[in-house]
């Protein structure tokens, strides 16, 4: 798989940077004039203008091996959008995407620090800790950071993690009853393709959970609410021909990108 590389800095984008949300409307003119509307979610799409400045040789190097490899327009890579949340339903831990060990149980619908009702209490009625994780099809060399909003009754202990195939890593975190942001950076520095992320709840133990966010950065980010999509993009594409770099200095390049994904 060919993925969009990630920056020295640990991001995929810099600011500035814009995005858009392209959508098409169908519209049905009948013989008395009158219209139908209907919306086509099939041709909706997603597009990022990248202007990207202070680069390494090393970075644009990565940069045109990319645009080489799928030629330009043609082909297809993975972009992790620096603008979004890495994991779905985001707000929703009893979603399918959110896997949870045996022993947990969640309930939802309860107050969030946003001033909603998104929050949920995932209690451990095991004899042993246990996880809920969720799956993201990154890759296992990018640096992660892992954040969520956090409380419990009373004092207690979280633990967020970072996990792939041939390794993981992890920090614990005291929490109570004041809602707290927590966040956890790493680098795995796999060669594997999927990224889990989660929480460890100990033996017992029930916490307050609201707004699992993922992103490939050094931290965490304003809080982006996500349903079924997610900020992973498998099929994005360049959408210019050419690439053309301008050199300011040593070690010092800057680029413009124009970066689109379907759906």
């Amino acid at each position: 798989m060919l993925y969009f590389p990630q920056l020295v800095s640990g991001a995929t984008g810099q600011f500035p940077g814009t995005k858009r949300v392209l959508r098409r409307t169908v519209v049905n003119e009948a013989v008395d004039g009158s219209t139908v509307k209907l919306a086509d979610p099939t041709a909706s799409a997603r597009e990022w203008r990248l202007a990207l400045a202070g680069l390494t040789d090393a970075e644009w190097n990565a940069i045109e091996t990319l645009f080489e490899a799928v030629e330009g327009r043609l082909g297809c890579f993975t972009f992790l959008d620096p603008f979004d949340n890495l994991l779905s339903w985001s707000e929703d831990a009893s979603a399918a995407a959110w896997i949870k060990e045996a022993g947990l149980a969640v309930t939802g619908g309860i107050a969030d620090p946003l001033g909603g009702t998104g929050a949920a209490q995932i209690a451990n009625q095991g004899a042993s800790a246990a996880s809920i994780r969720q799956s993201v099809s990154g890759p296992g060399w990018y640096r992660y950071c892992l954040s969520v909003w956090a409380r419990s009754a009373a004092p207690a202990s979280i633990t967020l993690f970072q996990s792939i195939q041939s390794k993981s890593a992890s920090q614990e975190f005291a929490i109570g009853p004041a809602w707290v942001r927590l966040e956890y950076s790493a680098s795995l520095a796999g060669s594997e393709e999927a990224v889990e992320f989660g929480a460890t709840i100990a033996a017992g133990g029930a916490v307050e959970l609201f707004g699992f966010q993922a992103e490939a950065q050094m931290g965490a980010s304003k809080y982006k609410k996500t349903t079924g999509r997610s900020g992973v993009h498998a099929n994005a594409s360049f959408l210019d021909d050419t690439l053309t770099r301008t050199g300011d200095g040593v070690e010092d390049n800057s680029c413009q990108l124009l970066i689109r994904a379907s759906g």
